[in-house]
């Protein structure tokens, strides 16, 4: 039987909710708490992250590094590209260098637990979530005649991306340094979680990463892949959508952004199916 949402879920206008049940594939902790903040709609959460995320030590000749740079005529900037990134690399960070470098963050999120553990975040694109989209903000800054020439930047991030994102400042004149401060690994997949995604009379797929598309295609039953491309899916970013397309789901809905704020609100604001046809 399909659900409906009423007043307590934030509808205004008594709309019917077009989805018995909504997959999470975010990574664990964020899945949990978007699926407590989907406790006020009458939907089933059903919680799937593909991956599960370690530390990565870096090497004493890294940390080395870091220190010197802390003393660099120039200031390093320090980008953090994800919540992870904080949580892994933060404390693996020389005190000295934190309080001298110029601190990028990359997504609100990341911007936010950063501002809980006491840094302050200088560079953060007021719009957009991208490395792009900080590239864009660092290039704005730039003076008209100036240089970063020599000026160090390091990005910290996990093994396999923001390859656009070190190009991009080597471009602007940095000489950024990778640092892979920590690692993912494919999660286990939940038995109950395939059966309700198999079971499920109308389904909403929520998905934050490509990888994490690419990761499930392959791993999950194929009968539960193919239901799955039979839902509907919502996305965070139009290059997500891009890349959804790809695997032919009914309809691809847009949210206005990454977080799971951003998420309940495109949930909220999803047509009937009624309304739709």
């Amino acid at each position: 039987m399909v659900q409906y949402w009423g007043q307590t879920a934030g509808s205004t206008d008594g709309g019917r909710m077009p989805f018995s049940h909504i997959l999470i594939t975010r990574p664990l902790e964020e899945a949990r708490e978007l699926a407590q903040l989907l406790a006020s709609f009458k939907v089933e959460p059903i919680i799937m992250p593909a991956f599960d995320f370690h530390v990565s030590t870096l090497f004493p000749d890294q940390i080395t590094y870091l220190q010197h740079a802390a003393t660099a005529q120039h200031p390093a900037l320090l980008v953090f590209t994800s919540p992870r990134a904080v949580e892994f690399g933060l404390g693996q960070m020389p005190p000295e260098l934190l309080s001298r470098a110029q601190i990028a963050a990359i997504g609100p999120s990341t911007a936010r637990l950063l501002e809980k553990s006491g840094i302050e975040v200088m560079v953060q694109p007021q719009r957009g979530y991208s490395s792009e989209d900080l590239l864009a903000l660092l290039a704005a800054q730039i003076q008209p005649g100036g240089s970063h020439a020599a000026r160090p930047a390091f990005i910290l991030a996990a093994p396999g991306g923001r390859t656009a994102l070190n190009e991009g400042l080597q471009a602007q004149g940095y000489e950024p340094r990778m640092l892979m401060v920590y690692g993912r690994r494919s999660a286990e997949l939940d038995p109950s979680a395939i059966a309700a995604i198999e079971e499920a009379e109308s389904l909403l797929a929520i998905w934050t990463s490509a990888n994490t598309m690419n990761a499930l295609s392959q791993r999950l039953p194929a009968d539960c892949w193919s239901r799955l491309c039979r839902a509907e899916w919502l996305v965070i970013s139009e290059r997500l959508r891009r890349v959804a397309r790809a695997f032919g789901p009914n309809h691809v809905h847009l949210a206005p952004g990454p977080t799971n704020a951003n998420i309940i609100e495109a949930i909220k604001t999803l047509e009937s199916r009624d309304s739709r046809q």
